[in-house]
């Protein structure tokens, strides 16, 4: 496994898990919510095209559906509430990492990390 790869799964594990821990015990920034939220995935999002090879369509419907599923699974928890603005953040913020990420692959080929 190389090691944006393990980055990328590390950062997507971090973002399960604060999304399942009670909301007073979440992590909070000082930034606002929106703004923690879009960052937190627009950045996990820019390192997924150098992790794994794929197709941009099957990279952004991957980060659509995680975020789809991020808000569901708080669904049963007391704590957590799912909000509709939250996955449109999150997907929309995970959408343009991956442009981004995908958009300097495409200038810089043969760079993808592999270590």
């Amino acid at each position: 496994m190389k090691l944006a790869q393990i980055v990328v799964l590390t950062a997507v594990f971090a973002i399960v898990v604060l999304t399942v821990v009670p909301s007073d015990e979440r992590l909070v920034t000082g930034l606002g919510q929106s703004a923690e939220h879009f960052l937190c995935f627009a950045i996990v999002g820019l390192a997924v095209p150098f992790a794994f090879p794929a197709s941009i369509k099957k990279h952004l419907s991957a980060a659509v559906l995680f975020a789809l599923a991020i808000e569901l699974l708080q669904i049963p928890l007391a704590t957590r509430h799912a909000r509709l603005s939250d996955f449109l953040i999150d997907a929309l913020a995970a959408c343009i990492g991956i442009a981004l990420g995908q958009s300097m692959m495409n200038l810089f080929p043969g760079k993808r990390v592999n270590s």
